[in-house]
């Protein structure tokens, strides 16, 4: 289950293309936040070969776990974090910029936008993309993404930490890691294959922020 199977890039470009912008009954009033500073919000080196209690001890208990073979998927915080456990041990882990919460599922699902409204309060923005309207709440100082479609919650996403984080190298200091140049870059994408107990880190970019982080922990 990867993150880009789950958020299909046109539909999180839609808040980004002006040209779909259409005059709403909401004042449009963009916000733009800030690059969060570096500082440790994803432990990287904590999580990386342990097993899912040792995981669980430091993320709490895990959203939902599938298994396939001899690997076991599981996903903690709000979906915000993506652990396969191979061999019984933390071997891939995702920090999505953007992802499905379950709460915010749960508490906004099939509402009117009038009940999404009383609920997350007025929206910062809105965009109309053919049948669907897009509205960006902001919600205990995350960005929720809503969708409505004939007038009622269709899907939900939040912005997480790690999508405010800018796509650069100083990154790596958010995810526990010791900045480094990297092995590869270009505007996409940004590898490191020189990050001693890891086999390899990955940065995706959605314009100047991170989208995804991926790490692959070395494995025997």
């Amino acid at each position: 289950m990867t993150a880009v199977s789950k958020y299909p890039i046109a539909v999180l470009l839609l808040f980004s293309i002006a040209t779909t912008v259409e005059a709403m009954d909401i004042p449009e009033t963009v916000t733009t936040q800030q690059p969060v500073a570096a500082g440790v919000l994803f432990d990287i080196p904590k999580l990386a070969g342990k097993t899912q209690a040792e995981v669980e001890a430091l993320l709490g208990e895990a959203v939902f776990c599938s298994k396939a073979e001899s690997a076991l998927n599981c996903s903690f915080q709000e979906d915000e974090i993506e652990i396969v456990f191979i061999d019984q041990k933390a071997d891939w882990i995702t920090v999505n910029g953007a992802f499905r919460s379950p709460a915010y599922s749960q508490k906004v699902k099939g509402k009117t936008k009038a009940d999404t409204l009383a609920l997350l309060g007025a929206p910062d923005f809105c965009v109309k993309a053919k049948s669907a309207l897009h509205c960006l709440f902001k919600d205990d100082d995350v960005n929720v993404r809503v969708e409505f479609i004939d007038g009622k919650v269709s899907e939900t996403t939040v912005k997480g930490s790690l999508g405010n984080a800018p796509y650069s190298k100083d990154t790596l200091a958010i995810l526990g890691l010791p900045v480094k140049d990297a092995s590869f870059s270009n505007e996409h994408v940004m590898r490191w294959e020189n990050i001693p107990g890891l086999l390899s880190v990955m940065l995706h970019s959605e314009g100047k922020v991170v989208s995804v982080a991926t790490i692959k922990v070395k494995t025997k």
